[in-house]
């Protein structure tokens, strides 16, 4: 049930992105050779959000297979348009969410080998989320 509410909260944010503001315009200033490069070079990672959460590998793949089995299992044409357009964050999404809760090899394995949606939920059925541990309280 998860997975299921997991996708529909990915699929119910599907709006266009705010439009960007118009990039203000910048004289140029003299600027030394040093400077210049460290200026050009990007930090290393750049490309990563700051408040993006690291993801194993094993869970991209996973991530990445459970977005085209729901893409795959998706009947009605818009749902299947919604599915495609949020790939990426399904990815994400369930990468995250299989590193945070550290699925098991099985469990990947399970989601892996799932051909259909109910495969999926299957996997859920037989793998289910981890409950939080309990605050030790002082006696």
């Amino acid at each position: 049930m998860r997975l299921i509410t997991l996708f529909f909260l990915a699929a119910c944010e599907l709006q266009p992105p705010p439009p960007a503001p118009p990039a203000p315009v910048a004289t140029p200033t003299p600027v030394a050779a040093a400077d210049a490069a460290a200026a050009v070079a990007p930090p290393v990672d750049a490309a990563a959000p700051p408040d993006a959460m690291t993801v194993t590998a094993e869970c991209i793949v996973t991530g990445a297979h459970i977005a085209e089995v729901l893409i795959a299992s998706a009947t009605d044409p818009s749902l299947k348009a919604s599915y495609e357009q949020a790939r990426d964050r399904i990815v994400r999404t369930t990468a995250e969410a299989c590193t945070s809760q550290l699925w098991t090899a099985d469990a990947q394995r399970c989601y892996g080998l799932g051909k259909l949606k109910a495969d999926l939920e299957a996997c859920e059925k037989k793998f289910p989320r981890p409950e939080p541990p309990v605050p030790h309280r002082a006696p």
